[in-house]
């Protein structure tokens, strides 16, 4: 299974790209500041609204990876 795989199956198992956007936008966060920021200071503010993203690390994920795929999605 590659990295593609994973990262599918990880962003699969947290809803499907749309149901982490919809996540996001629950927690009122404006989802085109998010395109501006880097993955790490978009992992920062998400934790600072309360979404856990440490099942990802323990999936053996990068969690930059799993944001720069739903960065991607919103561009």
């Amino acid at each position: 299974m590659g990295l593609g795989d994973l990262l599918g199956n990880a962003v699969s198992a947290l809803g499907g790209v749309d149901g982490i956007v919809e996540k996001i936008g629950e927690s009122g966060i404006d989802l085109s500041s998010l395109a501006e920021l880097d993955a790490e200071a978009v992992a920062t503010l998400l934790e600072e609204k309360g979404i856990d993203l440490s099942m990802l690390e323990g999936l053996g994920l990068s969690v930059e990876d799993v944001i720069e795929k739903v960065k991607e999605h919103l561009g």
